[in-house]
């Protein structure tokens, strides 16, 4: 193998410690000096670390991406104005050659010294903090989804028939409701003519028959429990909230345009700007982008047959915000993914609709952010809905 880098460092990520391994010699040197030497992952220890690895001349540094134990030394490393590299260790594990007896650290390096390690892309410090503030959300969301399926279940094995009669019951008139329940109040035509919203069209005699079931002193008592969780993942939600929009008015511009996309709402464009950037420096063309993402058409060809294949997994945070994206826009009047949508879904291929109109949403993503103008449908009836097999 042809080296590329005379002077780089591997490192094998743990939770408590790190292992470097340093390989240097010349180009021409298919044996170069090597040492190891073991860190602590304390900030002193990472900046003895870097230290190091200054005093050795060392350019390039290579690790993988091992659960979120790497981001602490990259932040205490990249500073030092190395070559930072975060390598995929399902893409280390693929490349052959590897002997059982050498140590993850010696491979990495020895991986990256002759150029065969393809870094992860990393956005800096500021994106990683919109992206933290944006995947929070995510999981607070997904938590409050959990809690409000946990109160149907509960109501529904008590034989409480509310969610028949009220679109949201987790409303204003379905919060008051609930807490009858909880404190056992009785229920009656009486009892809830001042409790029910004059917008809700189910009648009194209809809510009391909904509301005539069984429930028991620790169904209550759990009742009590996941309302007052959802309270307080709501209250976290609007804060996570705040907290994007304080963030991302440093990149307003990009924010707005993006929103002028069919489909893309104010959770979608942060989401966007979050796990691509302002910028996609990162990514040479939209294909590449769209496979990172995980939106990129399979191809697989067997005697001269092609035949489609399941897309990659790619972000599933972006992933996810596109495909809702797209189908927003499939059903929205734009014509031009209203059409691919309902082409797809003539064929009984929904699913595979909206991930062509993700596809479309991204490479569009892709020209504004790319050329710094706004969204133009006459200029995007040229951008092809690719199908995804």
């Amino acid at each position: 193998m042809d080296v590329m880098v005379e002077k780089c460092a591997g490192i094998d990520v743990h939770k408590s410690k790190i292992t470097v391994c340093v390989l240097i010699g010349e180009m021409t040197n298919a044996k170069p000096k090597r040492e190891l030497k073991t860190f602590g992952t304390t900030t002193m220890e990472l900046h003895a670390c870097a230290q190091w690895l200054v005093k050795l001349g060392i350019t390039t540094v290579l690790m993988e991406s091992t659960g979120q134990y790497w981001r602490p030394i990259w932040n205490i490393l990249e500073p030092y104005q190395f070559q930072m590299i975060l390598a995929n260790a399902q893409h280390i594990k693929q490349v052959p050659g590897r002997k059982t007896d050498i140590k993850d650290a010696q491979w990495i390096a020895e991986l990256g010294r002759c150029g065969l390690v393809n870094g992860s892309y990393v956005p800096d410090r500021d994106i990683q903090d919109l992206r933290q503030l944006t995947r929070h959300r995510s999981s607070v969301k997904e938590d409050l989804t959990r809690r409000k399926n946990q109160v149907h279940d509960i109501l529904q094995r008590s034989n409480f028939k509310l969610s028949s009669y009220l679109s949201d019951i987790f409303g204003k008139t379905g919060q008051t409701l609930l807490h009858m329940f909880i404190n056992g109040e009785a229920i009656t035509e009486k009892t809830l003519e001042d409790k029910v919203h004059k917008r809700v069209l189910a009648t009194l005699p209809q809510l009391v028959e909904a509301m005539n079931g069984s429930l028991t002193k620790v169904n209550r008592q759990l009742l009590k429990l996941e309302l007052e969780t959802i309270n307080r993942l709501e209250t976290e939600c609007q804060e996570c909230e705040y907290y994007i929009e304080e963030h991302i008015e440093k990149y307003e511009d990009v924010y707005l345009r993006l929103l002028e996309i069919p489909g893309v709402s104010r959770t979608t464009a942060q989401v966007i700007l979050a796990e691509i950037g302002p910028t996609v420096d990162a990514f040479e063309t939209a294909e590449k982008l769209a496979s990172w993402a995980g939106l990129c058409p399979g191809s697989y060809e067997s005697a001269g047959i092609q035949y489609g294949s399941k897309t990659t997994r790619g972000n599933r945070y972006l992933k996810a915000a596109l495909c809702r994206a797209g189908l927003i826009a499939g059903r929205s009047n734009n014509q031009d993914f209203r059409s691919v949508y309902y082409k797809f879904k003539e064929r009984n291929q929904k699913s595979k609709g909206i991930v062509a109109l993700a596809h479309k949403i991204l490479r569009i993503v892709y020209a504004l952010i790319d050329t710094g103008e706004s969204y133009d449908p006459g200029k995007q009836k040229k951008t092809p809905a690719t199908a995804i097999a």
